[in-house]
């Protein structure tokens, strides 16, 4: 009841509050294409049994399947916020991370303890979410190695330590995973765009790395939806840009791109940067709409707003879009 108070009060402000009223979630009869939940976030109309919080989840009902993309920072929250929406966590067939960072992660933990066999797309990253990776250091005088006795050489002298495949098990060490080195169909109209961020990352100082630290980039997973209308793109975090996700999706999607949904991360940038990119989106990158989320911050609502017009989407915390 509260929430449709504060819609019907949204809806009658709206024409007079200006360019910061709050805007109603549009609606479409339930047998659209794509049905997309924000079950997580930090913002969004005030709704009994949903809690806000920083971080980012949606659920998306897509040709029949259910589709968890991200899963917000803290579990206890990410449930309840789930039971409120009337969103059953067993029924998620497919389940994609954005990247590991604790405000798209937290969530897994108990999707996992009611939903252990869920099959989860992983972004492919070994420091942060265990994915196979060969040894990085290298022994500068392998051949000490010949002179040790054989129980002080590691894996007995049979092999070196470089070039070693290894990986870690973690909080996914149980579950079905797979890590995502390449855009992929999971499910038919369904693609994950892999893209690696240049401004997060891992450091590497040690020799021969140790005068000029190489910087290895922190990998991110974005996910599209084949429409009538168009690709629907959403991104967790977009650290990697949403300009370079959408660039690499028309790569792999040939068809146009009807909505870009998610963290655009420009909380940081001022206002002029903002404006070039909405318009570029709009005009170069042919995106005819858009619903920002998460990290994409108050200025980047008010200028994607203003630039966007009646196709810019509100996806606060609860919304529901159908497409």
């Amino acid at each position: 009841m509260r929430r449709l108070i504060s819609m019907l009060v949204a809806l009658g402000a709206i024409a007079g509050c200006g360019v910061n009223c709050p805007i109603p979630a549009q609606t479409k009869p339930a047998s659209s294409d794509v049905v997309m939940t924000n079950a997580y976030d930090a913002f969004g109309l005030e709704s009994e049994g949903l809690t806000h919080d920083f971080g980012f989840s949606t659920v998306v009902q897509y040709k029949g399947k259910t589709i968890l993309f991200d899963a917000g920072t803290d579990a206890e929250i990410f449930r309840r916020n789930l039971k409120s929406l009337r969103i059953d966590p067993k029924k998620i067939d497919v389940a994609i991370l954005s990247h590991g960072h604790y405000d798209h992660i937290g969530g897994f933990d108990y999707l996992l303890s009611v939903n252990p066999k869920v099959k989860i797309y992983l972004p492919n990253d070994f420091f942060s979410l265990g994915a196979p990776i060969k040894f990085p250091f290298r022994d500068p005088d392998p051949s000490i190695a010949k002179q040790l006795p054989r129980e002080q050489q590691y894996y007995g002298g049979e092999r070196t330590v470089e070039g070693v495949l290894t990986r870690s098990s973690g909080r996914f060490w149980k579950a079905d995973v797979e890590y995502v080195t390449g855009a992929k169909e999971v499910l038919p109209g369904v693609t994950l765009i892999p893209t690696t961020s240049q401004m997060m990352g891992t450091f590497i100082k040690y020799p021969p790395f140790d005068r000029q630290p190489q910087f290895i980039g922190m990998p991110e997973l974005s996910v599209s939806f084949a429409t009538e209308k168009g690709e629907i793109l959403i991104g967790g975090c977009s650290h990697s840009t949403i300009e370079t996700i959408i660039q690499e999706t028309k790569k792999v999607r040939k068809g146009k791109i009807h909505l870009v949904a998610g963290g655009f991360h420009l909380i940081p940038y001022n206002r002029e940067y903002i404006e070039v990119l909405a318009k570029r989106m709009q005009n170069e990158y042919g995106v005819e709409s858009v619903a920002p989320a998460h990290c994409t911050g108050h200025s980047a609502f008010a200028i994607f707003r203003r630039v966007y017009g009646d196709r810019y989407r509100f996806f606060g915390l609860g919304e529901r879009i159908n497409l």
